[in-house]
């Protein structure tokens, strides 16, 4: 047997326990009988596929000799499902109510690696071509949302971030000043710095425990925000500070 061939086999293997797994979501409990004739898997394979699954947790034998339901390991996926459901509802509703008091864009970031990545975004009534919406994201010094959240980690993982962004000696004085300077007026602004044009306002958003969960955002085009900066500031920080009393962050 060639390696291609291998494959297929471990593929098609893989493709049945996903399969039967499927079945679960819209059964409450399964015989192999009756996966068989749902899924049109052999009773051979689905005998031992569920083996694999019980196992693993993902499935259970029931009471009742024969039957089978979603294991513990599922209901706990379901469960972190939900979890992060409402954490992004949570997040979505203090968006837009930003959104709807600025009239501009509102947007959630976290630290992924060395970058800030966009969790949510809520446009404001008049469309902003913005480079941060929903699962992009820019380096960690680029743009208000990005200092807001490069500000905030630990020390030994900033100085980190900042040897890797390949900057020479004067630039990175330079970052380190506006850090400093951010952390002691608490959050950060920028202009142009990411996209032409648009300003932008960031706090940090911390936990109970004064741990860092993200970044809320408002930007704006420079045109609309001269003259009402100190609003769009103020109405930042509010959410912000909504968005620590509900404890959002990833789990």
């Amino acid at each position: 047997m060639n390696a291609e061939s291998t494959n297929v086999i471990g593929d098609n293997n893989a493709s049945r326990v996903v399969e039967i797994l499927l079945t679960f979501a819209s059964h409450r409990t399964l015989t192999a009988a009756q996966i068989t004739t749902v899924t049109g898997i052999p009773a051979s394979a689905v005998y031992r596929h569920l083996t694999t699954l019980v196992q693993s947790g993902l499935v259970t034998q029931t009471k009742r000799r024969g039957q089978y339901s979603a294991g513990a390991e599922s209901l706990r996926l379901a469960a972190n499902f939900r979890q992060e459901a409402m954490l992004k509802g949570r997040i979505t509703r203090q968006l837009q109510l930003l959104s709807d008091e600025t009239q501009e864009l509102a947007a959630y970031l976290v630290i992924s690696g060395s970058e800030a990545l966009c969790l949510e975004a809520v446009e404001g009534p008049q469309m902003l071509r913005c480079s941060y919406s929903p699962g992009r994201s820019q380096p960690l010094h680029r743009g208000a949302s990005a200092l807001a959240l490069l500000a905030y980690i630990g020390a030994e993982e900033r100085a980190a971030v900042i040897s890797g962004l390949g900057l020479d000696a004067d630039a990175t004085a330079s970052l380190g000043r506006e850090l400093q300077l951010i952390q002691g007026r608490g959050f950060a602004l920028s202009y142009g710095a990411v996209d032409a044009g648009v300003w932008g306002v960031s706090f940090p958003v911390f936990d109970h425990d004064g741990h860092l969960l993200g970044a809320v955002s408002s930007m704006a085009p420079a045109g609309r925000a001269v003259g009402r900066e100190k609003q769009l500031i103020a109405s930042t920080r509010d959410a912000a500070a909504a968005l620590a009393q509900e404890g959002t962050g990833p789990r």
